[in-house]
């Protein structure tokens, strides 16, 4: 198991390092189909995502990109070294006056410069393969042009050693510059200069190995990510596991046991409480106050016997008057009138034997 494991993870790596993929030794176990695949692509894709043969065709123009752009810049770097050139001596005329031969070599170089110049702005198209060029001119009718076209070579040999030479004092100086730990060794700068290049590009490679480096521990750290993030992700499953496994279910057994406590808790309260109330019983009806409340229980009895003899006493009596009819009624009104004359008659008589006294 243990080997199989193993030929994952390498299989893992594999396919990461000739793919831009991410893809885990536990998926290469369960995919083997798409392991086939990935393994067929990568022998047809680089670890960029391009083919192989996209790659070549892009390297191949890259190379041909670098030829042209190190031609241009040769060209380029002449032209402003010219210009340059040209530049100091108008201002070194202006300290010092120059020579006859100073001054026409000059304006010849500057007329020759400027002719020059003016071939590149023939093509008006942004089109490389267009050939219509401004007012039909070409670089030969322009070079035709100049009036200094048979001093050409005389202009060179004088314009080349010059020029050398001011290169020769950069290179130097950036010698200088890019070397400084040895910018005091006595040794020919120039020697030195030549080896720029290299140098310059020996920088380049470390640099882009540099950037491949951190772009490999970039790599690494994602995957490491993801290695930690897939383990938390399990630990996370696991202690779910274990808590629905021995957490609930030994929960559940807390629970029940404790509900049996509580439920005999509670019968102890209340057969306590029931205690409680029939010793306070005991202490309010003693035998003395038992014999009490009997003799008012008596009374109280006996008083209600009465009442329901007057009661029913009185019910007879109205049933009686009731079975009388409406006569009864007038009767009892008339009486009621007479009682009141009557004492009205009284309380005049009382009034009256008041006032003769």
């Amino acid at each position: 198991m243990s080997a199989q494991s193993g030929i994952s993870v390498k299989t893992a790596e594999k396919l990461n390092s000739a793919l831009p993929i991410d893809i885990t030794a536990a998926q290469v176990q369960h995919y083997p189909e798409l392991v086939k695949l990935l393994t067929e692509l990568s022998q047809s894709i680089t670890p960029e995502g391009i083919s192989v043969q996209v790659k070549q065709e892009l390297e191949q123009a890259e190379e041909e990109l670098r030829h042209e752009k190190h031609s241009w810049l040769l060209q380029h770097t002449l032209y402003k070294e010219i210009e340059e050139f040209l530049i100091d001596s108008e201002l070194r005329s202006q300290d010092v006056a120059l020579s006859p031969d100073d001054k026409q070599f000059h304006t010849m170089l500057q007329e020759c410069l400027t002719f020059s110049e003016i071939g590149d702005y023939l093509r008006c198209s942004p089109d490389p393969s267009c050939k219509v060029n401004l007012l039909g001119l070409t670089e030969e009718s322009i070079h035709n042009q100049n009036p200094h076209r048979k001093n050409l070579a005389y202009l060179q040999q004088k314009l080349i050693p010059q020029i050398e030479e001011r290169l020769a004092d950069k290179c130097e100086n950036l010698q200088n510059f890019q070397d400084v730990d040895n910018a005091l060794d006595s040794s020919p700068t120039l020697a030195k200069s030549s080896q720029l290049p290299a140098l310059m590009e020996a920088q380049k490679r470390k640099l882009e190995e540099d950037r491949q480096q951190l772009e490999r521990l970039r790599m690494a750290k994602e995957k490491q990510f993801q290695t930690y993030y897939q383990t938390l992700l399990d630990s996370l499953h696991l202690l779910e596991e274990l808590i629905s496994k021995y957490r609930l279910q030994n929960q559940t057994e807390h629970d029940t046991v404790s509900a049996e406590w509580l439920v005999g808790k509670c019968d102890g309260l209340c057969l306590k409480i029931k205690l409680i109330e029939l010793q306070i019983l005991s202490d309010t009806y003693t035998h003395e106050t038992t014999k009490a409340l009997q003799q008012i229980k008596n009374t109280l009895h006996g008083a209600k016997v009465e009442a329901e003899k007057s009661k029913t006493y009185v019910t007879k009596t109205l049933q009686t008057y009731e079975s009388l009819g409406s006569e009864f009624d007038d009767l009892v009104m008339e009486y009621q009138t007479l009682k009141e004359e009557m004492d009205n008659k009284e309380w005049a008589l009382s009034e009256l034997q008041k006032s003769a006294s």
